[in-house]
């Protein structure tokens, strides 16, 4: 597997959001950095919970989210920073 880029973490943020709301409206662009997920409306609390798992399992790697401040969680940005520094190594 080549290395995963902040570009990789947000397609799957977007195939994630598109699935979920089933209407196919939301694109990688879509996605700035400082968008919030979960105070846009894009994700519920339980959303947030499946994107976890969702993040993991593309990208085969348990994310150990205690490392990231709770506040960047859900904010597109840090959260593919996070996973591509994670998968990294």
């Amino acid at each position: 597997m080549s290395a995963v880029t902040a570009d990789d973490v947000r397609a799957v943020l977007a195939e994630f959001l598109n699935a979920t709301h089933g209407d196919g409206a939301y694109s990688p662009a879509d996605l700035a950095d400082d968008c919030d997920l979960l105070l846009s409306g894009m994700i519920d609390s339980l959303g947030m919970l499946s994107l976890v798992e969702t993040l993991q399992q593309r990208f085969g790697e348990e994310l150990d989210f205690e490392e990231l401040d709770p506040e960047d969680m859900t904010v597109v940005g840090p959260l593919a920073s996070f996973v591509v520094e994670r998968v990294a190594g």
